[in-house]
């Protein structure tokens, strides 16, 4: 049976001298393991479709539940300048992780192939700082996958916004100052200004296509990725080597900047 999907790969191991897996995910069937026979050799048909960060349509045959080989492929777009600056590679691995970790098989999943691909794109180009990418990426992708927040008011009284309000990352809601101090006891929580209120609202709730076509002040950065990383570590119980490997590379790039 054949299956043409279009999908990012976000993994790939290599099996014997010619053949490998990878890790594809796709609009159709999510994420799918793919035998891809041949994409070692040199100049091997299937092979620029089939390195790291290759977006393009498979054309897969599929055998029994979910064992799929490559038939053919056709390339759309390859990420490859993501690999020039180890820092951004290195979000796109983390960022790949992630997907691979949550993101389920046999489903639908083209909005969030689009805003995947939408997210590499600006690693690759390279126009916003790359913790801002991330920000928007972990807020966003989290929200993709079932986990949206209720940002829409003050859980006990219904306020729309405050001077002061609180997030609450466990519990991916927001109070106001007075109904947090009354109410709330004995959990993780950021406060926010307006500011901050209106750019996770931003985040959760528009369109993939304006998603990376806001700026933030420096100022809004730090609490900004504070909050979406918290969240996403609370929501999925767990973070991610990768992530760390990323932080330890910004921790190197400081140190020899002083």
């Amino acid at each position: 049976m054949l299956v043409t999907v279009k999908g990012i790969v976000i993994g790939r191991r290599e099996i014997g001298d010619n053949n490998c897996f990878l890790d594809v995910f796709t609009d159709k069937l999510g994420m799918v393991e793919v035998m891809a026979h041949g994409v070692k050799k040199l100049g091997g048909r299937n092979s620029a479709a089939a390195s790291m960060f290759s977006y393009a349509d498979f054309c897969l045959n599929k055998k029994g539940t979910s064992y799929y080989t490559i038939n053919s492929t056709e390339p759309i777009y390859n990420f490859y300048d993501i690999a020039n600056s180890l820092e951004a590679f290195s979000l796109a691995v983390y960022f790949a992780d992630l997907i691979k970790y949550c993101a389920t098989s046999e489903e639908e999943h083209g909005e969030l192939l689009r805003f995947v691909c939408m997210a590499f794109y600006q690693l690759e180009k390279a126009k916003l700082p790359l913790d801002f990418i991330k920000s928007i990426f972990e807020f966003r992708f989290i929200t993709h996958i079932g986990f949206m927040p209720d940002l829409r008011a003050c859980q006990q009284c219904a306020c729309y916004t405050d001077d002061v309000m609180y997030f609450l990352p466990n519990e991916g809601m927001i109070y106001c100052e007075n109904c947090f101090k009354t109410f709330v006891r004995g959990t993780d929580s950021f406060q926010i200004d307006p500011t901050v209120l209106h750019i996770l609202r931003y985040v959760a709730y528009s369109d993939n296509e304006k998603l990376f076509k806001f700026k933030i002040s420096p100022k809004y950065e730090k609490i900004f990725s504070d909050i979406t990383e918290f969240y996403l570590q609370s929501q999925l119980g767990r973070t991610f080597d990768t992530l760390r490997y990323y932080k330890d590379l910004q921790l190197d790039y400081f140190n020899q900047e002083e």
